[in-house]
């Protein structure tokens, strides 16, 4: 269409439109009365979000089981970044860490992740859930949450199942250009930084930070420590192979970059029909935060409840992302379609954390105090192709058969990790020096961590109608398969404080002290030959392979009654199967027995139904009314009894051998509205009764050590509520108001999960067995402090709203869009002290776009209007809490 340009009357108007959006009001429409005659072609693009929530809406209706679904309109209308932001808009879930969602209050776990239906696999070390803050909006057509098990779906499933669609073959010739920046109030303070490698603005790294291959020699050969025979200079030659260039600095960190590229089209043949897609983004990204924890909760070192161990200080991050798609169609006589997708997705993060540390056992006040510097690097990444297929044979009775194939694999690789202790000095409250901190069992720690993580996944389904006076039914079959394999390492090492010289362990930068001179003195080192300098701290199970295959077969049957009763149901028999190998530390020797392997091993099958039943009162109103059965297993490192750091708590965390899958039985009730003007009204009622539910509990920690945590099965558990989702526009109020729109869900909930600790009957629950195992004890009922709680990461209430504006001439669009979810449980009290919860997190954001003509659109955003905080309390003190900036963004985009 002929892009054109508005009047001045128009223009004037728009500055009007303008200053309204940044302060959050609707704008007048009667502003674009007088010029819709002059652009009437306009008019039919100004309902932007009921425009594209139509179609979803008109698909959320027509599913046979209960699903809310989010276009790719919405989602660019909110203007989040990837699919976890976006996710969390949706009715009943809420977004933890920046990257997990938790659907109805359970956690990630409770959920599974789909790309294009198919399974994927996860770049991160502590989950099988894939992150979905690796997916960008960029890539994404819709996402889809059903919330109610149908038998064509993973059995895997408790809150629901997330389906991220990507974008398919264009309708027509797509080139697209968007770019971008933004700043963070917080960017204004200084923040610390370190040199890094030169392809780091790649999000990768260019060998910089890899573990030498003097150590991957030493490690497989006499030891890290070496044997007798060990000289210094062979010491100092593995000193000298690591990279000292990690000193943090002082940094102004930059404004955020990025940009997109899409190019696609449609060709007509005589064949048949072919497309093509093909998309390029970019974002390079800096934050500088406060940032505040506490490990070790008790009284030493205060009269009441303290934390032994305090840190404040500045943590500065560079994140880098870019991502690819190229897509490949084929259509013939539009019965007959298959489908190649392509997707690459590459995410970097780089951090940085400045920190003054406070310990209560070496603190002293006008003395010394501590400052600890850390270091974490990670880039993950992954590539998938898919390739799928769907036919229509009309000749046969309209059977259909649908098929897909798909080989994905996702990598994360995190090299030089640092974590170093300072010590400084006074005399008489007045500073002296600083040094590495004067106690010999501090290290400088050096860690190296690789992941492999692989999935083929390939299924088939195929159907009949069948048609009679007054009914409908289809008949469908279906198979889905997989195959995952997983491959981790961890390799940790520290150097010694105790193993150099005293009066070179003074300064306060580690390239200082770990200066070449300085590593290739013979007088750095305590020891003549250097001997104690290297503390290899990596152990048994830190490398890990796992795997596990799933087979599964599934007959659904959908019958119509009289455009009044849909009945849709069916059973699927999963048959699966799993194991992790822990192997002994720098070998590939098996860490296990063959009888151990076979106790940690899982191998089980199962019939899984589903029954739906909707009663449709008219074209507008229907209720549905879901029953099911599903189940929960544990992950890949639910059942190792090898601690691995938590990434949110920095707590470590271990699973139990005997660990078992849960059982849940799941009730969905849903009235809905479907309004001819676009406006709806949807009211739920769910219920979910679990057995063996997986839940953590914290074990008590030794001396300075990090808290530790549990992954165990409760007795039982349940969980219950409500959510009500709506959109309306004002008409009711005149015809001028029927551009401005309210939309928006809450949900309310409660959930209660025992443990089962019960010293009294003489019988031990699984659970009981499971932590007297990990702790070794005779007695565990003094450990957990509640027996009954709400499910960790359950909140009991969620709530998005959404007000709107959409200008009758199609220039100007404006959300102000608000997100808070209740006080959720992240590690379960013990010993007497309370829960630790993440607090209510306020998110007020602000997002105006102008489209200037057809071709060309415009977006400011503003986030985190309320400048509110991050925050997990316990006891009335922050275990963990992140200052969180407002965010200022402005993208332009034009398409050809």
């Amino acid at each position: 269409m002929k892009s054109f340009t508005p009047s001045k009357l128009v223009r004037s108007k728009i500055n009007h439109a303008v200053l309204a959006a940044l302060v959050g009001l609707s704008v007048n429409t009667a502003y674009a009365a007088d010029e819709a005659q002059e652009i009437e072609e306009v008019v039919a693009v100004g309902q932007r979000l009921k425009g594209s929530a139509g179609a979803v809406l008109q698909e959320r209706q027509n599913q046979a089981f209960v699903a809310d679904i989010m276009g790719a309109e919405q989602i660019s209308r909110t203007g989040d970044g990837d699919a976890a932001s976006a996710l969390r808009r949706v009715t009943g879930l809420t977004l933890v860490d920046g990257k997990f969602i938790y659907v109805r209050g359970l956690g990630e776990r409770y959920s599974s992740t789909q790309l294009n239906s198919m399974y994927v696999p996860s770049p991160d070390p502590t989950r099988s859930v894939v992150p979905l803050d690796l997916f960008p909006s960029d890539i994404i057509e819709s996402l889809s949450v059903q919330k109610s098990f149908s038998p064509d779906m993973p059995a895997h499933f408790g809150g629901g199942n997330v389906n991220i669609r990507t974008k398919s073959i264009p309708t027509d010739f797509l080139f697209k250009v968007d770019i971008g920046t933004s700043y963070n109030t917080n960017n204004s303070d200084t923040g610390y930084f370190y040199e890094g490698g030169d392809d780091d603005w790649m999000g990768r790294d260019d060998g910089t930070r890899a573990l030498p291959s003097e150590f991957i020699d030493a490690f497989y050969g006499a030891g890290l420590e070496g044997d007798i025979n060990t000289t210094l200079a062979e010491r100092q030659a593995l000193m000298s192979a690591l990279d000292w260039n990690i000193s943090a600095t002082e940094k102004d960190v930059d404004p955020e970059m990025s940009f997109s590229v899409s190019l696609g089209d449609r060709f007509e043949s005589e064949m048949g029909t072919f497309g093509v897609l093909a998309a390029v983004s970019y974002e390079n990204e800096w934050e500088v935060a406060q940032e505040k924890s506490g490990t070790n909760l008790g009284s030493l070192g205060c009269e009441d409840k303290c934390f032994a161990q305090y840190y404040d200080g500045t943590s500065t991050e560079q994140n880098v992302r870019w991502s690819g798609t190229f897509n490949i169609g084929y259509e013939f006589n539009s019965n007959h379609k298959i489908e190649l997708t392509n997707i690459a997705l590459h995410d970097m993060r780089d951090r940085v954390r400045n920190r003054n540390f406070y310990d209560a056992n070496e603190t002293e006040e006008g003395v010394r105090d501590l400052r600890r510097v850390d270091v974490v690097y990670e880039e993950r990444e992954m590539f998938s192709s898919q390739l799928k297929g769907t036919h229509n044979f009309i000749d046969f009775n309209n059977l259909f058969v649908d098929w897909y194939a798909g080989t994905s694999r996702a990598n994360r690789d995190a090299p030089g990790g640092v974590d170093a202790v300072f010590q400084r000095n006074y005399d008489d409250g007045v500073f002296v020096s600083e040094q590495l901190q004067d106690v010999s069992a501090t290290n400088v720690t050096r860690e190296f961590q690789v992941l492999h993580d692989e999935v083929d996944t390939w299924g088939w389904n195929m159907g009949m109608p069948f048609y009679g006076e007054g009914y409908e039914l289809e008949l469908k079959v279906g198979g889905d398969f997989s195959e995952k394999t997983r491959i981790a390492n961890n390799t940790t090492f520290g150097i010694t404080h105790r193993g150099i010289s005293d009066d070179y362990s003074f300064g306060s930068r580690l390239d200082e002290i770990f200066a070449y001179d300085n590593i290739n003195n013979d007088a750095f080192y305590a020891s003549s030959t250097g001997s104690g300098i290297f503390d290899d701290r990596t152990t048994d199970g830190d490398k890990y392979s796992a795997a596990h295959k799933l087979d599964a077969y599934y007959f659904m049957a959908d019958y119509f009654l009289d455009n009044t009763w849909r009945i849709t149901g069916g059973v699927r028999w999963e048959d699966f199967a799993q194991v992790s190998v822990p192997f002994k530390a720098h070998s590939n020797l098996f860490d296990a027995t063959t009888d151990e392997l076979a106790e940690v091993a899982i191998k089980e099958d199962d019939f899984y139904p589903s029954l739906a039943v909707t009663y449709i009162m008219d074209e507008e109103m229907q209720f549905r009314l879901n029953l099911s059965e599903t189940t929960i297993r544990p992950d890949m490192r639910d059942v190792s009894s090898t601690f691995f750091v938590d990434p949110l708590t920095e707590f470590l965390v271990r699973g139990s051998p005997t660990l078992q899958s849960s059982k849940l039985k799941n009730a969905d009730f849903r009235f809905e509205w479907y309004m001819a003007s676009g406006n709806n009204l949807s009211v739920a009622l769910f219920y979910k009764d679990i057995t063996n539910p997986i839940e953590m509990v914290e074990l008590a920690g030794v001396g300075g050590a990090a808290p530790q945590l549990l992954t165990a099965n409760a007795e039982s558990g349940e969980l219950t509520g409500i959510e009500v989702d709506f959109l309306t526009d004002f008409s009711f109020i005149s015809a001028d108001w029927s551009s401005v729109f309210l939309s928006g869900n809450v949900t309310l909930s409660d959930s209660t999960v025992k443990l089962g600790i019960d010293d009294s009957d003489g019988v031990d629950s699984l659970f009981e067995q499971q932590l007297k195992d990990a702790l070794d004890a005779d007695t565990v009922s003094n450990i957990v402090t509640n027996d009954e709680r709400r499910l960790v990461g359950h909140s009991e209430w969620v709530a998005n709203l959404q007000m709107g504006y959409d200008s009758a001439d199609g220039f100007h669009s404006t959300s102000l869009v608000y997100n808070v979810f209740g006080p959720r449980i992240i590690v379960p009290g013990t010993r007497g002290n309370e829960d630790a919860e993440e607090k209510p997190f306020h998110s007020l954001d602000l997002v105006y776009s102008y489209f200037p003509n057809f071709n060309t659109k415009v977006k400011f955003k503003i986030e985190n209007i309320l400048g509110q905080d991050k925050e997990i309390e316990q006891e009335g003190l922050s275990l963990w809490k992140k200052e969180e900036g407002t965010k200022f963004s402005l993208g332009f985009s034009y398409e050809f």
